[in-house]
């Protein structure tokens, strides 16, 4: 590859080349933003190691690969409390930013702090932000003008101390089995109603309706022969 920052004749051949020539190298050896890809990642998913995926060259256009970079913090779509969690995984390739100061005390107190030293754009404190030229995902969550989709190939866990489902017109489950730990009733809300079911409904011990068993009720006013009995009593 033809290496641009290699002195030709017309970087010297005017005081305004040569100054730009300067200005380009002293930028050269400052990091600002790049892509990475991921080679490690900590058990909670905040740290990860990086390596920069553009390489450095020398004057003849010579590749130097780039070394790992090591505790860079993930960036969380966070606040307070609240947060989205999605910790990368090793081989991911995502957009790292570094800092123009050192870093290195505030990662360590997580409070405001004088700079480590006097570095000043080094890969040592970068920032991870995410996920960028990566594989089609499996599961996601895709915003689109007819809707929301939440789509996963293994379990979706939904866990709080009340969960509400408001739909204004219909709320649909569709599944081959459709199973329900707990209690199940109907409450007293703007939408109470009645309960149908298109097919048979069944259950290995008994129905009841008000105080009256389907298998234990009795019967008044039994007759024999074709006579027809009266009503359930409890």
């Amino acid at each position: 590859m033809q290496n641009a920052f290699t002195t030709t004749p017309q970087d010297t051949s005017t005081e305004a080349n040569v100054q730009e020539f300067i200005f380009q190298r002293m930028l050269m050896s400052n990091a600002f933003i790049t892509l990475a890809v991921v080679s490690e990642v900590s058990n909670e998913g905040e740290v990860v190691t990086v390596r920069p995926l553009v390489e450095g060259f020398t004057g003849n256009g010579d590749r130097i690969p780039k070394t790992e970079i090591y505790g860079v913090p993930v960036w969380r779509l966070q606040r307070g409390a609240s947060a989205v969690i999605m910790p990368p995984v090793v081989g991911d390739i995502g957009i790292i930013a570094i800092c123009d100061r050192d870093i290195s005390g505030i990662k360590a107190t997580k409070e405001s702090s004088l700079p480590g030293s006097n570095r000043t754009h080094n890969y040592a404190d970068a920032i991870y932000l995410g996920g960028v030229l990566n594989s089609e995902p499996s599961q996601y969550v895709k915003f689109s003008n007819d809707g929301i989709d939440i789509v996963s190939p293994l379990t979706i866990n939904i866990n709080s101390n009340v969960v509400s489902i408001n739909a204004e017109s219909r709320a649909e489950i569709n599944s081959p089995q459709i199973l329900l730990n707990g209690n199940v009733g109907q409450g007293e809300g703007s939408y109470a109603g009645e309960a149908h079911f298109k097919n048979k409904v069944t259950s290995d011990v008994d129905f009841q309706a008000g105080d009256i068993s389907l298998i234990g009720h009795r019967t008044d006013g039994v007759q024999p022969g074709s006579g027809k009995s009266g009503l359930p009593t409890a």
